[in-house]
């Protein structure tokens, strides 16, 4: 299948069980890092039971011949307790081990269902928005992907990727209720038509933040259409006011628009999408932002997967790992254990 395809066989349609080869999948790139969860529970659990019993065996060593006061025979005595404080401790640590064997048993399948829920939640949410628009067939994938890659070229830390990306999903997602007279009209829109048009920012804000799981994606959804100089609506905003995932993201949305074929277009190459967008370099996009986008974007686009169904699975791995880390795993365990990273 191409990415022109107006049907995708690789979304399931909502409330379907997931195919075997995804929850295998998914499994598959969780495992490493629930298991590396798990040995840093096993040292950090060994750790505790060895300083216990060390604290214990000290403090009998110095508080025992105060409580006895049997003369010489101190010594064996509190020796004896303290080896007794050490078993007592190494024992508990050995029986905490199979009840930490469950819990990571238990949270690997958690932890695999909730991602997976929240990428098939992405993916269909974004779709859903592509249907009511059929010459944007594929557009929302290939956004996501240029988004993911820039970002990463950019050096944005996982959490920033994830938040772009998925941003980059459910971007025009407020046009899921936006009046079909408006957004299907195939003609050029009444200035009326256009301030209806323009709501889609404030709807989708509205509609991400009725989710905990979509909220992060709120910065992308309402200032998209924001432009650098200030001339962009719905706020305004001007400058780095702009958060740097809209930045991005509207480099990457009229990237897109020009190297796409519509019915009223061809396809421009990259070299003239770029050569147009350099005129609004400083008004429209961010400047600095645009000459990185410039050098990083053919190789990006030359790692675009032509086929859809490779391109879903690419971004179901390359997501899963955000979610994983700092989505989920930050959520079940103790900030060591996700390497503090944030």
């Amino acid at each position: 299948m191409t990415i022109g395809s107006t049907r995708n066989t690789a979304f399931q349609t909502p409330g379907s069980p997931p195919t075997t080869a995804t929850t295998t999948l998914l499994d598959r790139l969780l495992a490493p890092s629930l298991a590396d969860g798990r040995r840093r529970l096993k040292m950090r659990v060994a750790l505790m039971a060895a300083v216990v019993a060390l604290t214990l065996g000290v403090v009998t060593l110095i508080f025992y011949p105060l409580a006895t006061n049997v003369g010489g025979e101190w010594l064996g005595g509190s020796l004896g307790v303290a080896a007794l404080s050490v078993v007592v401790s190494v024992l508990t640590a050995v029986g905490l081990s199979p009840v930490l064997r469950r819990r990571d048993d238990r949270l690997l399948q958690a932890a695999s269902s909730v991602a997976r829920h929240n990428i098939e939640l992405l993916a269909v949410l974004g779709k859903l928005t592509e249907l009511r628009d059929a010459e944007t067939a594929g557009h929302n994938l290939r956004v996501a992907f240029y988004t993911l890659m820039f970002s990463e070229a950019l050096g944005l830390s996982p959490a920033a990727v994830l938040r772009a990306t998925k941003g980059a999903f459910l971007h025009d997602i407020g046009k899921l209720v936006v009046p079909e007279r408006v957004l299907g009209k195939p003609g050029p829109l009444t200035p009326a038509e256009q301030i209806i048009m323009q709501t889609h920012v404030q709807l989708g804000v509205d509609l991400v933040n009725q989710a905990e799981v979509l909220n992060d994606v709120a910065p992308v959804v309402a200032c998209h259409h924001e432009h650098f100089d200030g001339s962009g609506y719905p706020q305004g905003l001007k400058g780095e006011a702009i958060p740097l995932e809209a930045r991005i993201f509207a480099l990457i949305d009229v990237f897109d628009a020009l190297t796409s074929p519509r019915a009223y277009k061809p396809a421009l190459s990259i070299a003239d999408a770029l050569a147009i967008m350099s005129d609004e370099s400083g008004s429209h996009f961010d400047p600095t932002l645009f000459d990185r986008f410039v050098h990083a974007v053919p190789t990006i686009v030359r790692q675009l997967p032509r086929d859809e169904t490779v391109l879903v699975t690419m971004l179901q791995e390359r997501l899963l790992h955000s979610f994983d880390r700092f989505t989920l795993w930050s959520q079940c365990l103790p900030e060591e254990a996700c390497g503090n990273e944030r």
